[in-house]
């Protein structure tokens, strides 16, 4: 985790959908719906996928919005929508660079939440998740990050 500062997400021209009431199980689905509807749009992808969990339940069915820049305009509809940009500040950020997702994300929150508390800070959005690769495309990682508020 960067203890260090505070992170942001900025993106422009970005395609954004809400998928409900999934399971870790539909990700892969989930995901390539998204990028297929941002195909039918005629728009490509110019940058990484982004994910926030916004709501979780009993059942750990969750909701689940992505976004992605991607290099043009299009008109929103029921299917797929569209912002100009998308911008989050004063972030704590971390990283998973395992495939042992479930259990480094648990031990990453962990962690964040234990900084935020000894620093006096308050998380105020859900965490979003920005897939990543070097510039081969060969090394992934996960950046895991959640805006965070300065307690007086």
């Amino acid at each position: 985790m960067n203890k260090h500062s505070y992170s942001n997400i900025m993106l422009k021209n970005v395609a954004y959908r809400t998928y409900l009431d999934i399971t870790t199980d539909d990700y892969q689905s989930v995901f390539n719906d998204f990028i297929d509807l941002c195909e039918s749009k005629g728009v490509k992808p110019t940058g990484p996928l982004n994910f926030a969990i916004t709501q979780v339940d009993l059942q750990k069915r969750m909701n689940i919005e992505l976004f992605i820049p991607v290099n043009k305009a299009f008109k929103s509809d029921a299917s797929l929508n569209y912002r100009t940009y998308f911008y989050i500040g004063m972030l704590l950020q971390g990283r998973i660079t395992s495939n042992n997702f479930i259990e480094d994300e648990i031990a990453l929150l962990e962690e964040m939440t234990q900084f935020a508390k000894e620093n006096n800070l308050t998380f105020v959005s859900p965490y979003y998740h920005t897939f990543r690769t070097d510039n081969s495309g060969e090394r992934a990682w996960i950046d895991v990050k959640a805006k965070v508020f300065e307690n007086d």
